[in-house]
């Protein structure tokens, strides 16, 4: 039942206001007689009833009028009879939906005083849990994790049940008030000649960022999408009691890739604004002596708000912190704000920026105002409406001159609040103070009554979950942007809701508005639950695959981690205070255009005694529904509803306790269980998070609430295949049983993280919130190449020492070569992410000189990167970086369009040689290992992460050092066979430039990167082989005598065939395309005289009766015993000037004869049409003589110790190691034979 109580306001004339009340008859009054009903037609507005005859009103209708002027009359009467029902249905204290939860409750139910005890049953007091770090352990809680978090009880929550204690028979009634106010202001002024003096104007120098418009509102003053057009805070201003800022906005601006963000203006446009535009106009328009402390540049502004940079750093703060930057402001006297403001827009209008094309743009021409102010519910907050909009014409209309404002591009935010204002009279049973919070199951009804209101509008509906409850929510809409409607346009002719939200204003409590309502909601918390050593990995392995932090970003921490999360237990444990209890109210809030609003007003619509709607209003909270609908809300006592909400986040704290603190004794606790304690504390700090808050329920927390979903595959877009990725399915649950209750089977309850039976089959999509450091797929790589293989390295150790020590001395060392290949390919593998990484950061340099959209991405160098992460990983080799730098330079070129020629350059790559290292002291391998990993401790890049990697390998190889020898021994000796290509460094710097005065000093800093790499010299290439020394050579070819010889070549002319071979595979290979279209002689020739070459170049080759009979790949010797550096096959170029080495290469081979190049090769030769049939015998004979079945060379193109290693985890016994080294997240790919739904 409903009790409404009307008053109406006379109308206003300047300042005097004059007041009468009535009481409304029920009979008679409007809003009591449909009360709650959303379905009374809206009536005609009466143009002349009540007429408002408000000074400052008529000056806003005599400016639309004038705005109007080529707009049809009815222009905005549709909107109003829109606006009319807005405030009939939206702001209805009563619902009728079907949906009445007193209906579906179980006979036996638990209060929310209830639900507490039966959860502090098994937890300790929440003063213990929230309390310091240290103040208690944790850990001796573990046993008690299955009794508050699984064993839900038999009765679910009951928000009716709780509500019924506070309304018993013999009580007095609870009185819902309510209060109408205004939040946000958006005015779109068409120059600064709209703040009436004497509000002055604070000019803005250098604003953060962060105070862009971020998101992406529905409202498009003067017709622009805000968060995609480049704007800038202008300034601020005050009228009355409110605080505005103004911002600029600049239609006509590219999108600039270089910013940070998608808005903002880069620096350089920022100095082009101040110095250009801003200052000479402030320094015209504004006279001495109050321009006089206006910089004159943008540099002495820049330099000004740095000026904390000239003081050294401390404890907190930095020196290179730039978020200390000063915002610095200067006024602007309000009688100069015209002739300002001309002048603004004369220099813009007239200022002309040259593209790096030279083609001319006028990236500032006519910029657009907008003033903004939020968070104003308190300041208008009123009893009726009518007084809320009379403050808001007396505090905000009465400082603008309407003739300077687009009215059409204004909004404002009206809501009410309803609350319980005070215990009743008489009332001795202590039950406030009282919370309201909105029924989540009324949130569908009301959604269909606003889309009623315009049904050619479309309208986005949201709906946020609340502390992790099943009958409370909040509720927002929002227009939905189409060709035939767009409500958020100010000359949009169909009416529609542009934005509308209920929510409880009981959020406050647990955050605030400034941390976006998301206490616990930093991405990297879970972080914790590993060690140091372990985030430094996942750190450097995420940076290691291109994805680079910022310059400004500071690198995640565990002690700055630890902090954070202190800070926020903190902030529970002061708001859990039983003392800090207050009534706490529900809210409605729509958005509404000011020139409808400014019309129904000047009409008097907002006249109690006209709309009793938007009057006075008291209602009583009923217990049940009736005739007349029910309470679309719950009333709780404060106190209940607080102790359940901060229980269920003390029952998540606790366990996440327990894993931040086990990582911190991380010698005691296992990498694998770290990897699985990340995984649990990832859910439980999700589940905290919105344990705390009101939040909607996003696709990348599918895992956490659903059992299973399906999603459409990327792979084939357009065929009949999805995706089925599978959750935990906590949702199930909470509608069960009303609240968070987590399936026994889900956690391994003796060891405290998720099931492995569980965790191994869910998919756990990337939160974009997050960078990909604390990724599903970051993780399981890091799983991949630091535990997974640590558990095989330990495992393979322990059974060599074994062997070693039980006289089984041949195992032992078949072990040992297994372990020192596993090693040293992933140290390797560590190095070439590392220079891959260097190198997209180079090249990302030079595209934001450049520009992005100018110099394009190198897809060889990412495809480089996907195929180093695989599991049996591409080995970068000096090809690699040729065709990285073959398809760089063809696309840097291009933007010098004056070059003599777009060939690359005979020195780029730079390739290094020696003149220190002369034969026999020229071992590659040696000389790898001697500049990457026999430096001292004092190199500035010791600590990169293939560094860490080779350090933490050698320490595992102590267990079985006394028998097979040191580590480096072994290691120095192939390493040079997976390392095939180096940055030349030194002790200052990993990856050296050249900075030598010459004709490539004008190159970009990537071009002038130095590089090691290796020639290729086998031991064969001198010495003739007989065929009968060939192993298995009857089986081979039975044909050849035995005492035939190999053909010999020597290291000058096989590196003259490697650099022929190198030409006709660009033909071939690079310029594939090209050869198809010659002429079938010109095919047939470049098609032989690469197989020829292929033949000489790919090892020794023997011959019977005048024909080629055999070839076989080159063979090394057993690099890790004897003297490695004489038989390694890899040398360095050699500089030397000495006619003893005169034959020595200087240059590296760049296209090396591995299994996959003459594979490749073939290919390439068998798809090329109208081929000559001698060549494509000689083609497949080839390829059947070199197949290998199917095997390497001993010279590698690929890794492959790893996945011989994980091809065992497929057992059924060794689940644990089949997680850790799944490297991409779980998913199955399902056929869809009927047509798709959507998903």
């Amino acid at each position: 039942m409903i009790n409404c109580r009307c008053q109406s306001t006379a109308g206003i004339s300047g300042s005097s206001v004059s007041t009468r009340h009535f009481r409304a008859n029920p009979q008679t009054c409007p809003v009591c007689s449909y009360v709650g009903s959303s379905q009374r037609p809206s009536e005609p507005i009466n143009p002349t009833a009540g007429q408002n005859h408000n000074e400052t009103l008529g000056s806003f209708i005599e400016a639309l009028r004038r705005q109007d002027a080529e707009l049809s009359p009815d222009f905005l009467e549709s909107h109003e009879t829109a606006y009319d029902q807005a405030f009939r249905i939206f702001f209805n204290s009563r619902c009728h939906c079907a949906r009445r939860s007193e209906v579906n409750e179980p006979e036996h139910t638990h209060s929310l005083q209830e639900s507490v005890q039966y959860l502090q049953g098994s937890l300790p007091p929440l003063s213990t849990v929230f309390g310091e770090a240290g103040s208690y352990d944790p850990s001796s809680f573990l046993r008690q994790w299955k009794d508050f978090l699984a064993s839900k009880p038999s009765q679910p929550l009951s928000f009716r049940k709780s509500q019924m204690h506070l309304l018993p028979p013999d009580e007095p009634e609870l009185l819902l008030s309510r209060q109408w106010d205004i939040d946000s202001i958006w005015f779109g002024a068409t120059g600064l000649q709209a703040i009436r003096p004497p509000n002055d104007f604070r000019l803005s120098f250098l604003p953060s960022l962060a105070l862009n418009l971020s998101r992406d509102e529905v409202i498009q003053p003067h017709g622009l999408e805000l968060a995609k057009t480049r704007h800038i805070k202008f300034g601020t201003f005050n009228t009355h009691s409110v605080r505005f800022s103004a911002f600029l906005f600049f239609p006509n601006a590219a999108p600039d890739s270089t910013s940070a963000t998608r808005n903002a203006l880069s620096l350089e446009r920022q100095k082009d604004l101040y110095d250009h535009i801003i200052i000479p106009a402030a320094y015209e328009a504004v006279s001495d002596p109050c321009r006089q402390e206006i910089p004159r540049t943008y540099d002495m502004a820049y330099a000004k708000s740095r000026s904390f940079q000239e003081k050294p750093g401390n404890n907190r703060w930095k020196p290179d912190d730039v978020s200390r930057a000063v915002h610095l402001q200067y006024t602007i006297p309000a009688e100069d704000l015209p002739l300002f403001w001309n002048l603004v827009v004369e220099k813009a209008n007239s200022f002309q920026l040259t593209t790096k094309s030279g083609e001319l743009v006028s990236y500032f021409k006519d910029p657009r105002l907008l003033f903004q102010s939020h968070d104003l519910k308190n300041t208008f907050g009123k009893g009726t409406l009518s007084e809320s909009l009379d403050s808001f014409e007396y505090s905000v209309l009465r400082a603008f001159d309407p003739a300077h404002l687009d009215v059409h591009s204004c909004w404002i935010d009206i809501g009410a609040r309803d609350y319980v204002a005070s215990v009743p009279p008489h009332d001795i049973s202590g039950r406030g103070p009282f919370t309201v919070l909105w029924k989540s199951q009324c949130h569908s009804y009301l959604h269909e009554q606003l889309s009623k209101i315009a049904p050619r509008s479309h309208l986005n509906a949201v709906d946020f979950q609340r502390s992790l409850l099943r009958d409370i929510g909040d509720y927002q809409a929002k227009a939905k942007r189409t060709r035939a409607s767009n409500p958020g346009h100010p000359h949009e002719r169909k009416p529609g809701v542009i934005r509308a939200k209920a929510y409880s204003c009981h959020k406050e409590l647990f955050s605030v508005m400034f941390s976006d309502y998301d206490l616990f909601g930093l991405g990297f918390l879970p972080l914790l639950a590993l060690d140091e050593g372990m985030i430094n990995d996942l750190s450097s392995a995420t940076g290691n695959q291109g994805r680079h932090q910022a310059p400004n970003t500071t690198q995640v921490r565990r002690d700055a981690l630890l902090k954070a999360w202190e800070a926020n237990k903190r902030h529970l444990r002061a708001t859990s205070d039983a003392r800090a209890l207050a009534n706490y109210g529900i809210r409605k809030e729509m958005t509404f255009r000011l020139d409808v609003i400014v019309r129904m007003w000047h009409r008097g619509y907002f006249e109690p005694n006209q709309s009793p709607h938007v009057g006075h209003r008291s209602f009583k909270v009923s217990g049940a529904s009736s005739g007349a609908g029910h309470d679309p809300f719950w009333v709780v006592s404060t106190k209940d509803i607080n102790d359940l909400i901060f229980t269920q986040a003390a029952r998540l704290v606790l366990p996440l306790d327990h894993l931040f603190q086990q990582a911190s004794h991380s010698a005691n606790i296992s990498p694998p269980s770290l990897i699985l304690a990340f995984y649990t504390a990832q859910l439980f700090c999700r589940l905290l998070t919105y344990a705390l808050a009101s939040k909607e329920r996003f696709s990348y927390d599918n895992w956490i609430w659903l059992s299973q979903w399906t999603v459409q595959s990327r792979r084939i877009p357009h065929a009949k295949f999805l995706l089925e990725r599978r959750g935990l399915g906590l949702d199930l649950s909470i509608q069960d049983s009303g609240m968070l209750w987590i399936p026994p089977s889900s956690l391994d309850w003796h060891s405290g993280h998720i099931a492995l039976e569980t965790l191994i089959q869910l998919y756990i999509p990337r939160n974009p919130f997050q960078r990909g450091l604390v990724s599903q797929m970051s993780v399981q790589r890091l799983s991949v190449s630091k535990v997974a293989i640590e558990i095989s390295l330990r495992q393979l150790l322990q059974h060599a020492r074994s062997e070693f020590e039980n006289g089984r001395r041949h195992t032992a060392d078949e072990l040992v070569e297994r372990i020192i290949c596993l090693a040293t390919e992933e140290v390797a593998r560590a190095y070439h992410q590392h220079m891959l990484s260097k190198l997209q950061l180079y090249w990302g340099r030079l595209r934001k000189k450049v520009g992005h959209n100018v110099l394009p991405c190198l897809m060889r160098l990412q495809r480089s990167e996907e195929e180093s992460a695989m599991q049996t990983g591409r080995i970068v080799t000096a090809q690699t970086i040729w065709e990285i730098y073959d398809e760089a330079w063809t696309a840097y070129i291009r933007t010098h369009p004056n070059s003599d020629t777009e060939d690359i350059p005979g020195d780029v790559p730079l390739w290094m040689g020696t003149r220190k290292y002369l034969p026999p002291d020229d071992s590659w391998s040696s000389s790898v290992f001697k500049r990457l990993f026999n430096r001292p401790k004092i190199s500035s890049w010791y600590g990169l992460y293939f560094l860490e990697l080779y350090q933490r390998v050698k320490r595992l190889w102590e267990t079985i050092e006394d028998y097979a020898g040191p580590f480096d021994e072994r290691f120095s000796r192939i390493i040079g066979n997976y390392i095939m290509v180096t940055f030349n460094s030194d002790p200052t710097k990993d990856v050296a430039i050249d900075r030598r005065p010459g004709a490539g000093y004008q190159r970009a800093t990537f071009f002038r990167i130095q590089y090691w790499a290796p020639y290729f010299s086998p031991r064969e290439c001198t010495t003739l082989t007989p065929w009968g020394s060939v192993n298995d050579h009857q089986h081979r070819n039975p044909c050849i005598p035995p005492t035939t010889m190999s053909r010999a070549i020597n290291v000058t002319e096989f590196q003259n065939h490697s650099n022929s071979f190198m030409q006709l595979w660009t033909r071939l290979i690079s310029h594939h395309n090209q050869l198809r279209e010659a002429k079938i002689r010109e095919r047939n020739r470049i098609c032989k005289q690469a197989m020829e070459c292929l033949v000489d170049l790919v090892g020794p080759q023997w011959s019977h009766e005048d024909d080629l009979a055999f070839i076989m790949p080159w063979k090394f010797r057993n690099s890790t015993a004897g003297d490695g550096q004489r038989e390694d096959p890899f040398r360095l170029p050699i500089l030397a000037k000495s006619t003893r080495f005169s034959t020595r290469p200087n240059q590296p081979t760049i296209l090396l004869p591995s299994r996959h190049n003459a594979m490749a090769l073939v290919s390439a030769i068998e798809s090329l049409p109208q081929l000559d049939q001698t060549i494509l015998r000689r083609a497949k004979w080839i390829r059947e003589v070199l197949n290998n079945n199917g095997q390497q060379y001993d010279m590698r193109s690929h890794f492959e110790a790893k996945q011989r290693e994980m091809d065992d985890v497929a057992l059924p016994n060794s689940i644990l190691r089949q997680f850790l080294a799944r490297t991409e997240p779980p998913q199955r790919e399902i056929q869809v034979f009927d047509t798709f739904d959507d998903i």
